[in-house]
Parts: structure tokens; sequence; C-alpha cells
């Protein structure tokens, strides 16, 4: 597997106490899968972070990763979407071809989160809970944290039907705000804007979320797209890690 390359937020650039990228396609016609990653690391700035990575299954279920690397086997087995830590030198990562993969930072705290959101976990709230466990375990406060949100497949080209529809609006999350009329059943889905809505509502200011807002299924010559062309195979690495000189205030 070649070296990938990754994509940066413009915010968190001069950011030396984490570590972080969005995926793109790899050259030549190798469509890496999640299971290809399994037991190997990230390279990023001069530092090598183990990686860890669930099995993700479009729910909402928040893991809390301790750190013990002697338990790395039993994380990518297990289910779940969404992955916190307060532990330094150890990549979080989620694997997509058209979800939205969120990444969330707590400079003051010293804590780090990554979301996997499809829309059926976006319907279930999945990035505002990731927020609300790490105020639980962590005592992060909203305001202090950032969001970004990486490539994914984009309103331009989600189309989804009624049983879409009627899972968002069961969570309360406005229909009218997320999405747009394509006709007979049919809407134009903005994963963007569900989870702003969500990640605002869990108390982050606007102004610390950032969106990439790049159509995966557009430009599936740069990332996988599972609706584009990659339904069997081609998953992109998304990840954050907090460097080994972020040391956790005690408590």
């Amino acid at each position: 597997m070649s070296e990938p390359r990754f994509l940066q937020v413009e915010f968190w650039k001069g950011e030396c106490r984490i570590a972080h990228g969005f995926g793109t396609r790899q050259p030549g016609d190798k469509k890496p899968s999640r299971m290809d990653w399994k037991g190997k690391t990230v390279s990023a700035g001069g530092e090598i972070f183990p990686l860890l990575s669930l099995r993700q299954v479009h729910g909402d279920r928040v893991v809390y990763a301790d750190g013990n690397l002697q338990k790395a086997e039993d994380f990518w087995q297990m289910e779940g979407d969404a992955l916190i830590t307060r532990t330094p030198g150890i990549a979080l990562g989620v694997f997509t071809a058209d979800c939205l993969p969120i990444l969330l930072y707590d400079p003051i705290g010293k804590a780090a989160g990554i979301v996997h959101a499809g829309w059926r976990g976006s319907a279930r709230g999945i990035s505002r809970k990731a927020v609300e466990k790490m105020k639980e375990l962590f005592q992060t406060r909203s305001s202090d944290l950032w969001a970004a949100l990486g490539p994914c497949i984009g309103p331009c080209c989600y189309e989804v039907d009624e049983p879409v529809r009627r899972a968002f609006s069961s969570e309360n999350i406005p229909w009218d705000l997320i999405s747009r009329p394509r006709g007979e059943g049919k809407w134009m889905l903005d994963l963007y804007e569900a989870n702003r809505f969500l990640l605002e509502g869990a108390g982050i200011l606007k102004e610390k979320i950032q969106a990439l807002k790049i159509c995966t299924s557009c430009r599936a010559d740069a990332f996988y797209s599972y609706r584009n062309a990659d339904k069997i195979g081609g998953r992109q690495l998304n990840f954050i890690a907090l460097r080994k000189d972020s040391e956790v205030p005690p408590g």
C-alpha cells in the first residue's frame, strides 16, 4: 500500500499539538479497505502513531480509547462509529467512501475525537453524542471544541427517499434545513448541514466548525465514492491524533 496523501483544514495547519488528515484516493488500481490498515501506523510531522479504528456499523455508539495498545485488536473488532481519547500518541481513524468524517479537538482539555457520519448515524445524532461523551468523560466545554468536517458526498449528488426523511424527522432534525426536494418522494440530502445542526446544538460555536465541502461523488478521481464507482473496496482513512508532547492535565 503506497503512502496516502491527506488533506488538512486551514485552522489546524499551525496547531502543533495534534496531527490530522482527511484521506484521498490512492494512485493506481489498488482500492485499500479498512482491514488493509489493521495493525498499521500513521506517520505525520515526524511522529508515528499506532492506528485504532472500530468496525463501523452506521450507528450512534461512541467508544472511549484509553490508550491501552494491548487492546488494539479489540478495537478493530468492536462495533461503533465514533472514538474519543485524551491519550497522546495514538491515531483515531474512520474510513469513508461518501460518508462524512468529523474531527473534534479540545485544545484546553487536550482531548480529541473522530466520527463516521452517514445518513443513519447522522439521523441518530452521532456527532452530537460524541460531543456529549467528551463532556461526560473529559469535562470538555462545548465552547472550547473545534470541529472539522471532511470530504463526503454532497447535496449535489446525494439523492435519498422517504425512509431517510422519516429517520431525520423522528429525531427532530429539521428536514427543510438539511435537504431540498427532488420530486416524486426524493430529496437531495446535505450531510454537512445535518451535522452542523447537531454540533451547534451540542454547543460548539458556529465559527469553530469548518467544512471542506468537497463532494466525493463529483470528485471520484480524487476520492473513493461508494455511490459513484467504489461499492467493492476503496475506503480513505481519516484520522486525528494528540501528539506525545500534549500533556493531559490531572483530574
